[in-house]
């Protein structure tokens, strides 16, 4: 995963680093934490300076470096882990998910404060799994900060957050760099490389490819091949029906997380949903897919009635979401991920046809990631397991496709050819309904909805 790799972080620095999914972002980051060893044979050494002088072993130091990166929001996530922001955010003196059974009154002030200075502080009293994407990272860089780290390293840290919450985390990053704590930031974006990070390297297959200012070193554009086209779908005559909303309102916990919608999706129309974070539109995507029911109101799912649920709509709905490639992190090929598709299943339920392993094939080919349905997942970097989540969705031909944040993680090229092959679907494919913070992250054409506070507000 990676070779050859010199650097150095001195105290208070800071280091950008880009590169293409699985150029080693993210390794580097646990290297540099502790979390994985250099190879017992590498002729190299890595080096912590501590106050008793330099190590190779991380212990007494790993837990001055806190880690900001989606797996640790998955975390909780994949193991059902019911804690309030609260508790998560007071881990982080442990550097520990579960955190320990009560805090001493220093770290009681310590963590009200760190709240109150993210604005999560009217959140601490809500489950870790109830949270929006950009509410939960925001959780977890007050986690990182609590405990003072020497040094905070960010990996995609931004995905998820909308442009004001973005903006107000980058601010926050900057704040404890200007403090004086080192800040090392992998990302895809170079705009969101924070002003006091000057050096910036570039990882291509492991290696440092570029090593440069972050002036002189922009992102570089990722060629891949054209995609191979693949067999067209059948016309539709009168467009169907697919989703009708009406009078919809969702609770939770007595709250109303969505209220009083009214929305009708028919056969081949694209959305895009935008709109703040804690908005309610993750919580629309899983009304659609039938994993949410509401409070009041109705809706009909391919005229399946208002009973309907996920297990009904098996087949017929593909999604990708945050919370769906949490629960994708074990053991198991790229392969199986693609082919669990058509089950609907988190792994192989039932043994693939024939059939569905050449329509899987032809899927991967179209979206570039054939070369990893060999590949198991623990050694994917996150934009990869993105990409084959994405094929997931689409492999079983699904009448509608849900997509929340479907490009976060992946560079510049696997973006464009993302978005080549959903619009290759063109009218005549399934219902898609796109969620990002990102433009360009959103389908090409087609309407847009606009959610704010569980209200449909207007449309775009």
């Amino acid at each position: 995963m990676l070779g050859g790799v010199s650097l150095s972080l001195h105290e208070g620095e800071g280091l950008a680093i880009l590169g293409a999914n699985g150029s080693g972002k993210s390794t580097l980051l646990r290297l540099l934490r502790g979390d994985l060893w250099p190879h017992p044979k590498s002729p190299g050494v890595r080096l912590f300076h501590g106050p008793e002088g330099p190590s190779e072993s991380p212990i007494g130091f790993r837990e001055r470096l806190a880690l900001v990166a989606p797996e640790a929001q998955d975390a909780y996530v994949r193991r059902d882990w019911d804690l309030p922001v609260e508790a998560v955010i007071r881990s982080g003196f442990a550097d520990a998910l579960w955190p320990p059974e009560s805090a001493t009154r220093a770290q009681a002030r310590r963590t009200e404060e760190v709240g109150s200075a993210l604005g999560v502080l009217h959140l601490f009293g809500r489950s870790v799994l109830e949270l929006s994407r950009g509410e939960g990272r925001r959780v977890l860089l007050a986690r990182a900060l609590v405990s003072r780290p020497a040094a905070l390293l960010l990996d995609e840290a931004c995905d998820g957050l909308d442009p004001e919450a973005r903006s107000g985390f980058l601010e926050l990053v900057s704040a404890a760099a200007r403090g004086g704590t080192s800040v090392v930031m992998a990302t895809h974006r170079p705009e969101e490389i924070v002003p006091e990070i000057e050096t910036v390297i570039r990882l291509e297959g492991g290696k440092i490819a570029e090593r440069g200012s972050r002036a002189g070193l922009a992102e570089k554009p990722v060629t891949r091949p054209p995609l191979a086209r693949g067999p067209g779908r059948r016309a539709l005559g009168e467009r169907a029906v697919v989703f009708e909303v009406a009078g919809v309102t969702v609770l939770r916990d007595g709250r109303a997380v969505l209220e009083d919608l009214d929305w009708t999706v028919r056969a081949g129309e694209r959305w895009s949903i935008v709109g703040p974070n804690g908005a309610g539109k993750s919580t629309l995507l899983r009304l659609l897919a039938g994993e949410e029911q509401p409070g009041r109101g109705q809706i009909d799912r391919f005229g399946l009635g208002p009973r309907a649920s996920a297990e009904d709509l098996r087949g017929r709905v593909g999604g990708v979401s945050p919370e769906l490639q949490a629960r994708h992190r074990f053991d198991a090929t790229g392969e199986e991920v693609v082919l669990s598709g058509f089950a609907g299943t988190i792994g192989l339920a039932v043994p693939p046809t024939p059939a569905q392993r050449a329509r899987a094939l032809v899927i991967s080919k179209r979206l570039g990631v054939a070369d990893l349905l060999g590949r198991h997942v623990l050694s994917l970097s996150y934009g990869e397991l993105r990409r084959l989540l994405l094929a997931r969705a689409l492999s079983p031909g699904p009448e509608a496709l849900l997509l929340d944040e479907p490009l976060a993680g992946l560079d510049p090229g696997a973006r464009n050819a993302v978005l080549e092959a959903l619009e290759e679907l063109g009218p005549d494919g399934p219902a898609l309904i796109a969620v990002s913070h990102h433009p360009d992250e959103l389908p090409r054409g087609g309407q847009r909805l606009r959610l704010e506070a569980g209200r449909l507000v207007r449309g775009e």
